[in-house]
C-alpha cells in the first residue's frame, strides 16, 4: 500500500490478475454465479486451504447437504 506511481501501478496489476484468475475459474467450473459472489465466498474462506477449482466445482447428484461440498456446507 502506497501512494507512489509504482505502488499504485502494482495495486492495479494485482487487481487485474485477481480478476482474470477468478474469471478463468468461473469459466472452468461453469458456475452460474457472478464474480462478486465468488469474491465474497473467497473472503469467507480466505484461510481455508482448498484447491480453488475444486472449491467452485459444482457437485454431482447430492441427496442431502453435507460437508463434502464446501459451498453447500457453508449455506447450511
Amino acid at each position: 500500500v502506497g501512494n507512489s506511481e509504482n505502488a499504485v501501478l502494482s495495486q492495479v496489476y494485482v487487481a487485474m490478475i485477481v480478476h482474470l484468475l477468478l474469471a478463468y475459474l468461473k469459466f472452468r467450473s461453469k458456475i452460474g454465479w457472478s464474480l462478486q459472489e465468488m469474491i465474497q465466498l473467497l473472503q469467507l474462506n480466505v484461510f481455508k486451504r482448498t484447491d480453488l477449482e475444486a472449491f467452485f466445482k459444482p457437485p454431482g447428484k447430492i441427496s442431502k447437504i453435507d460437508a463434502s461440498y464446501p459451498l453447500l456446507a457453508m449455506a447450511s
